[in-house]
């Protein structure tokens, strides 16, 4: 009977203490990916905090090693989805888009982040024909790519640039919003070298 008062006290307390932790947003948790489109408030200093979060650490164990993993769980590798909008049918960087770009160049010309790969990855919507959108997506990424290399002086060889097309749509494709909603620059942290 003793047990019940102090249970009722720690769960109180838990319950308090609650309020303060950060919530996820609902799509980074099942993502993994921010999207800065739509927030022009976002600084060069927020794309790390997204991009390089900590990694954590693989628990500790007393000797038994550790745990053991499911080869059917995709790696989540922590991602971002910049504030570039290319115009219908064009690979032609909108000049509206260079001050983003421009943000993320910032940041992986930092020391900090010299050793790390990221993947640009262009993605379309549906419309049109499927190898066109295939193609559109790569050069797109390429572009943006060759623009970092060339004003940023960053390592090709820590860029990789790869087009999706609409092989990877977020909503469906039925709709207006969804079609927008997939046409999208991410970039993606692979890692140190």
């Amino acid at each position: 009977m003793r047990c019940l008062p102090m249970l009722c006290v720690l769960a109180l307390i838990s319950l308090l203490a609650m309020p303060g932790l950060p919530a996820p947003s609902q799509a980074q948790e099942m993502t993994g990916s921010t999207d800065f489109r739509g927030r022009a408030s976002y600084s060069a200093e927020d794309i790390p905090q997204a991009l390089f979060a900590q990694e954590t650490s693989a628990p500790r164990t007393r000797g038994i090693g550790p745990p053991p993993t499911r080869p059917s769980m995709p790696i989540q590798r922590p991602a971002v989805t910049l504030n570039v909008l290319f115009g219908s049918n064009s690979d032609v960087i909108p000049p509206a888009s260079y001050a983003e770009i421009d943000k993320l160049g910032t940041l992986l010309s930092w020391p900090q982040y010299a050793d790390y790969r990221v993947q640009l990855e262009g993605h379309t919507d549906s419309q049109g024909a499927a190898r066109k959108n295939q193609a559109l997506s790569e050069k797109r990424v390429q572009n943006i790519k060759a623009y970092l290399v060339q004003h940023f002086h960053l390592a090709p060889e820590h860029i990789l640039a790869v087009g999706y097309g609409s092989t990877k749509p977020l909503p469906s494709n039925d709709r207006p919003e969804g079609r927008s909603q997939n046409r999208r620059v991410e970039v993606v942290n692979l890692g140190r070298m």
